[in-house]
């Protein structure tokens, strides 16, 4: 049963989706270090999800649209904003500007991590899963109450994540770190990380429109 919800849980998360398309594109732009601090808040974004889930109150957002929606809009918009600083930070590479009044990037630290948050707090397909996934794995045998199963399942989930990701991460900034030292190349990593979180925003956007 748990090698079962293992293999789950790995095919999910290798699964291309917002996470790890933002995650990718963060180590793409801004390397490994920014992109594994990014990965820290989208590991604890799904953590508290799942601590909602043991709580019971996950349920509440499943049975208001409207607040899954508004959910949905604040995480979208947000991951918006960032394309846009990243499309005008490429921009102003291939014109030799330094100059970015709008530039996302810079955020750093705890900043970072609340990035990572939201963005998984935001994406309604998290919770679904959890909510979907989690509970047909509890054991009515078990010497735990569902509640803390779930919680253990979850946070099972959470630590397989880095395992994943890390090797991802890796990969994208060694590919990074062959084209740094050119102004050109380094404004195209930004856009191509501008290119992917406009991919995210896109596929956000589309359950909203019945696609």
């Amino acid at each position: 049963m748990l090698s079962t919800y293992i293999i789950g849980c790995v095919a999910l998360i290798i699964k291309p989706g917002p996470d790890l398309l933002c995650t990718l594109a963060t180590a793409i732009a801004d390397g490994k270090a920014r992109a594994s601090t990014l990965m820290a808040g989208l590991v604890l974004g799904c953590w508290l999800w799942i601590w909602l889930l043991a709580a019971g109150v996950a349920s509440f957002f499943t049975t208001h649209q409207g607040v899954m929606t508004a959910i949905q809009l604040v995480g979208i918009a947000y991951i918006a904003y960032l394309a846009i600083g990243s499309f005008r930070e490429a921009i102003n590479g291939f014109r030799h500007r330094t100059e970015n009044a709008l530039c996302p990037a810079a955020a750093k630290g705890w900043r970072l991590v609340g990035r990572g948050v939201l963005m998984a707090m935001s994406n309604p397909l998290t919770i679904l899963f959890f909510l979907a996934f989690l509970p047909n794995f509890t054991q009515q045998e078990s010497a735990f109450p569902p509640a803390v199963q779930v919680l253990l399942l979850g946070t099972l989930f959470c630590a397989l994540v880095p395992f994943i990701y890390f090797p991802i991460i890796i990969a994208a900034d060694f590919f990074r770190a062959r084209l740094l030292g050119s102004a050109k190349a380094t404004a195209s990593l930004k856009l191509v990380s501008a290119l992917m979180l406009t991919a995210v925003t896109v596929i956000l956007s589309m359950p909203m429109f019945g696609l």
